[in-house]
């Protein structure tokens, strides 16, 4: 008997593959928001001939002016554990094929297969390199996380943990003017770093609900000298905006914020908590606070792209992407 081949179909509603962290951008909630502040969503889903959900992705679009429709698929698709890596790079270039023929742009920055870039060698321009983020994992106990810390790290955890600050986790409130994202919107315009707008935590919020985001405040004498925010979804949590005031990075509030997350998070089943992309050059001293705290660096996929004109430089690409290889499998 003929065995079809798994395939993509496209559903209306989302539905992801049970016991895997499901990183935010691909979230139903994360798509939500972005729903609200103009963006256009479609779900695809892939199932093998006995009906078991292997893949699940998150398709966000918009049109762009003068060039059509543009899909964008971050961090996607989500597999079900077992799925072979040759399923997974199979699966996610048959979808992206699909998706070129009802997109005049199509963008992509895939997961590490097998701790590799699936798209290396296809074919797909790549339009921004390979970057990296910084993902604590929560899975061990308290002893274990903290005897990951680099020393410093540590030695400043211990002294923000006897400077007096009393710290508070509430739920975030969807106000967009609330004040954190105010005092963080003006850190941002001081330190010259791209953020989501306010807008888009608020609409995180109003559509997963109050358990869908933590605020961790520290206070000194009732007010607040640093804060950090962090989404949940599912059973990964991801860091999104923080502030702190001359007072909190004197004593080290953050570090003491930090730990504390992790340990809420863990308490409630959280598996890992990332820390957003790691950029060395432009906030070497940010880099260096998320991989002082025991987190791991992981490497994401290039981002690819395949718009107009593009397939011009694609075979430059692939021949660049293959010279790479080779050097590297010579050397010793």
């Amino acid at each position: 008997m003929l065995v079809m081949e798994p395939r993509w179909i496209e559903i209306s509603r989302p539905c992801l593959p049970e016991g895997v962290p499901v990183p935010m951008q691909q979230h139903p909630t994360y798509g939500a928001a972005c729903a609200t502040l103009g963006s256009s969503l479609r779900y695809f889903e892939m199932r093998n001939h006995a009906g078991r959900l292997l893949g699940a992705a998150q398709v966000l679009e918009r049109p762009v002016p003068l060039l059509g429709r543009a899909a964008l698929l971050s961090r996607g698709p989500v597999w079900a554990e077992l799925v072979p890596p040759s399923v997974r790079r199979d699966g996610l270039l048959s979808l992206l094929k699909r998706l070129k023929q009802d997109h005049r742009i199509v963008a992509a920055t895939p997961e590490p297969c097998e701790g590799a870039d699936p798209l290396a060698g296809s074919g797909w321009l790549k339009a921004v390199t390979p970057c990296h983020l910084a993902r604590l994992d929560l899975s061990a106990d308290v002893a274990a996380m903290r005897a990951r810390q680099h020393g410093k790290w540590r030695n400043r955890l211990v002294r923000a943990e006897g400077a007096g600050l009393e710290v508070c986790q509430t739920p975030m409130s969807e106000n967009p003017g609330h004040w954190l994202l105010m005092k963080e919107a003006d850190q941002a315009c001081a330190r010259r770093y791209r953020r989501l707008p306010p807008a888009f935590t608020a609409a995180w919020v109003q559509q997963g609900g109050k358990k869908s985001a933590r605020l961790f405040t520290a206070q000194k004498d009732g007010e607040p000298v640093a804060a950090m925010l962090f989404l949940l979804h599912g059973t990964s949590a991801t860091y999104h905006v923080g502030w702190s005031g001359p007072e909190g990075r004197r004593v080290g509030a953050h570090n003491l914020l930090l730990w504390g997350a992790q340990n809420w998070l863990a308490a409630r089943g959280m598996r890992q908590l990332d820390l957003d992309l790691i950029d060395t050059r432009n906030t070497p001293g940010i880099a260096r606070f998320k991989l002082g705290s025991g987190a791991d660096v992981v490497a994401l996929g290039a981002t690819r792209l395949s718009a107009p004109g593009t397939r011009f430089f694609a075979p430059r690409s692939r021949k660049v992407e293959s010279r790479a290889s080779i050097g590297q499998e010579a050397r010793p």
